[in-house]
């Protein structure tokens, strides 16, 4: 990171100030709406993506993985710059329409006996990296604009290292056919398990016109706490889980957990692509931070 200070202003929206004290990895939220100040955080992984290709110690990609079959998604996830790119300090995680079946995975592909037409990317951090209590950040630019990207389902989230209750789901978002409204939206979830012992409980953020999720970068954080859960966009709180409104949040969130990255084509909830999903279709994500309270 560059020792720098930076602002970010957005409209209508209360006045909210990122100082960072980058040299020391510590920044403070002034938030100047008539709410306390939040306690210092200190940064305490990174990535942000300066080199050329993806860092082996941070990141594990999935290469060959069926990883998403169980939620109806069809694409083969690949570890090759196909599908995978660092350049100018930018993570790239691209979704193709292959021009011959891709075959995918060691066995028999029972769905897609013949290969798979669509190839995508899925990174994590587990087995190299975990964190118990956190603000998970992210800056990134998502593939689903208005009408050409259907089925386009990128994703930041975390699991328990161990396995197991719990998920956080700091962004999703679902790409948008002819007449979907899903483009200007960003979603931010919590589950129990896939079971449902209890419901996922969960929040639908929707963009400004002309500042959609597609139109450019935007932060995206969630700081989880022993007590709660807040998630945020551009500095701006959109949702928020404690024990009163979440009596399992202690339960389900009390370990370690591990991040993924993903760009899932396909699947039970955004549907499949349509002819007039545009591809390749990219995901680029500038940094990925973790910080922990000081």
């Amino acid at each position: 990171m560059n020792g720098d200070a930076r602002t970010w202003r957005r409209a209508g929206a209360a006045l909210v100030v990122l100082l960072f004290a980058v040299g020391a990895g510590v920044f403070v939220v002034l938030e100047h709406h008539g709410t306390p100040e939040r306690a210092a955080w200190k940064l305490v992984w990174a990535d942000e993506f300066q080199g050329s290709t993806v860092d082996p110690a941070n990141w594990v990609v999935e290469h060959e993985s069926t990883y998403g079959d169980g939620g109806g998604q069809i694409a083969c996830l690949m570890n090759r710059p196909e599908n995978v790119t660092v350049a100018d300090g930018v993570l790239r995680l691209t979704a193709r329409r292959e021009g011959d079946p891709l075959p995918c995975g060691s066995g028999t592909d029972d769905r897609f006996p013949q290969g798979r037409a669509y190839s995508s990317a899925h990174l994590s951090t587990k087995g190299l990296h975990e964190w118990t209590y956190a603000r998970f950040e992210m800056r990134a630019e998502l593939p689903v604009r208005k009408g050409i990207s259907k089925g386009m389902w990128p994703a930041f989230w975390a699991r328990p290292t161990a396995g197991g209750t719990g998920e956080i789901d700091v962004l999703e978002a679902v790409g948008s056919g002819s007449g979907d409204q899903e483009f200007d939206k960003a979603y931010q979830t919590i589950w129990y398990d896939y079971v449902g012992t209890h419901e996922k409980q969960a929040n639908a953020y929707s963009f400004p016109a002309g500042e959609g999720p597609g139109e450019g970068m935007h932060t995206y954080a969630v700081d989880w706490s022993p007590t709660s859960i807040v998630w945020s966009i551009d500095g701006q709180q959109v949702y928020e889980r404690t024990g009163e409104t979440t009596g399992w949040l202690g339960s389900a969130f009390s370990k370690p957990f591990y991040l993924r990255l993903n760009l899932a084509v396909g699947g039970s909830w955004p549907g499949d692509p349509t002819a007039d999903t545009e591809f390749p279709s990219s995901y680029d994500i500038d940094y990925v931070r973790v910080y922990q309270r000081s």
